[in-house]
């Protein structure tokens, strides 16, 4: 924002020297050049304003994919914990089983 300030400062330099101008010719000009000054100021505060909702579009835009991201690493997460599941499940199901072949054999 500093090239604003100096807008606006030397804008603000030249009506200061329009005032006290000696020539007619001379505060038409330091006026022009006032005016000059303001409207690259104008410009340049756009530029500014366009810039900042473009990083803020840009700064939702990386949060939204964040998110996603994070959605789809919970179900890839979950998917992964539901194999283990099986996984464990059916060695401990596996586990068991020769006992009770054992408890079989002592029976008979």
């Amino acid at each position: 924002m500093g090239t604003a300030v100096d807008y606006a400062e030397r804008a603000e330099e030249c009506r200061r020297l329009a005032k006290i101008a000696p020539r007619a010719e001379d505060w038409g000009h330091l006026i022009e050049m006032a005016e000059t000054w303001e409207m690259l100021l104008k410009h340049q505060q756009e530029k500014f304003k366009r810039q900042e909702k473009l990083k803020q579009q840009e700064e939702l835009k990386q949060q939204e994919e964040l998110k996603q991201q994070q959605k789809e690493s919970r179900l890839q997460t979950i998917a992964l914990a539901d194999r283990f599941r099986n996984v464990l499940f059916l060695s401990d199901v596996a586990a068991k089983q020769p006992a009770k072949e054992d408890s079989n054999e002592r029976a008979a």
